[in-house]
């Protein structure tokens, strides 16, 4: 079901933060006409009391951006809605924590990949004239992800549209939860658009195109393929094929009760630097429920109707464990089996400069949390042959 479920009893239990922190906010690049609807649609919603000084700093981040923004659009916006977008994209595709950002770093060395990066995702409106400030950025954003100790620099790949287009669009997107937490059933529309209104769906599509068509500029035109990642794309694959029929979808899985774990991880380290509003622990736990029942759900709907030759299923062990490999299969399965030589060097380089990178170790779940998870995931279970 779409609308909120009763609250749950939470099995998990997840830092809620405080309100002096504006690192790492998803919102750092908003404009002020961008923050302004945003307000005057969700002012009711915020905390202002708690969330007073994260408030200010994001008025301040947005009359900034905005000075870029002006730039940008007066420079380039006419060559940009020009552009014209390479019709074979390829998606990663899977749920948060699932091994989707390592897939992604690893195919963004393959030069014939053009990609969004940090600095790009987080400031969509100005990246372009304001470039020269990416170095800068460790000022408002730390050097690992708060979730897993991955490096993050203005220049690493980073996630297609959530990010940016919640800002471009003032909150069209499933990651607006992260701002209003206790709302979350109301952005669950945002997933795969069935039950958005056309206003809705056209400030998500616009905003999306446009910054593909951004970002397609930036690579130096269409001769290069967009490599696009999001999670929540994959609620989204018939609208995808919809959008870009010549598609490819990588999808990357990993055991549930491993991805729930790390989801908390994340929940715990990041969420709390992003709210505006000061969610239970029971509406963070949903979040994180309900999205992988639906991302699960819509994906196995859906991706039946891909052909074979643009589709490629893989695990996180395989991923992680055997790279090489795991790489060689999927360029083999989709018919760039012949150019990997070329990529083999650049896998086995990088590949190699993560030797001493280490995961998490999460929290162990209790068997209450483990019951959970096998109810609300169960589909997830059964479907990919993970044991219970």
């Amino acid at each position: 079901p779409r609308g909120a479920a009763a609250a749950m009893a939470p099995v998990i239990d997840v830092n809620l933060g405080g309100c002096y922190s504006v690192k790492n906010h998803p919102l750092s690049g908003v404009t002020l006409l961008q923050w302004a609807r945003l307000l005057r649609a969700r002012w009711t919603q915020i905390d202002l009391l708690t969330y007073w000084p994260r408030l200010l700093f994001l008025t301040l981040m947005a009359a900034l951006n905005t000075i870029g923004a002006i730039a940008d659009w007066i420079l380039y916006d006419a060559k940009i809605r020009a552009q014209e977008l390479n019709d074979e994209p390829v998606f990663v595709l899977g749920h948060p924590r699932t091994g989707t950002t390592h897939l992604h770093n690893l195919l963004s060395k393959d030069s014939r990949f053009a990609y969004a990066n940090t600095y790009q995702v987080g400031f969509p409106s100005s990246f372009l004239s304001t470039s020269w400030l990416a170095p800068y950025m460790g000022l408002i954003m730390d050097s690992t992800r708060p979730m897993d100790n991955m490096a993050l620099a203005w220049d690493t790949p980073q996630e297609d549209d959530e990010v940016a287009v919640n800002q471009l669009s003032s909150g069209a997107s499933p990651y607006a939860p992260l701002l209003f937490m206790r709302r979350e059933p109301e952005f669950r529309k945002f997933y795969d658009f069935d039950d958005c209104d056309a206003d809705d769906f056209a400030r998500w599509r616009d905003s999306f195109a446009y910054f593909l068509k951004k970002i397609q500029f930036a690579a130096g035109g269409a001769h290069r393929r967009l490599l696009l990642k999001s999670p929540v794309h994959t609620a989204r694959v018939k609208l995808l094929r919809e959008m870009f029929p010549k598609g490819t979808f990588i999808f990357v899985h990993r055991h549930p009760y491993e991805v729930f774990k790390s989801a908390v991880t994340m929940a715990d380290r990041y969420y709390w630097q992003c709210y505006l509003q000061k969610p239970r622990v029971e509406d963070v736990q949903e979040f994180i429920l309900y999205q992988g029942a639906l991302l699960h759900r819509k994906y196995t709907e859906d991706v039946r109707g891909v052909p074979e030759a643009r589709k490629m299923e893989v695990s996180f062990e395989e991923v992680t464990e055997n790279t090489v490999t795991a790489l060689s299969q999927v360029y083999k399965a989709l018919g760039w089996g012949k150019d990997f030589a070329r990529f083999k060097p650049v896998v086995e380089a990088y590949s190699q400069s993560l030797r001493d990178f280490k995961m998490n170790e999460h929290k162990e779940l209790g068997e209450d949390a483990r019951a959970v998870v096998r109810e609300r995931w169960k589909a997830w279970f059964d479907d990919l042959g993970y044991t219970r």
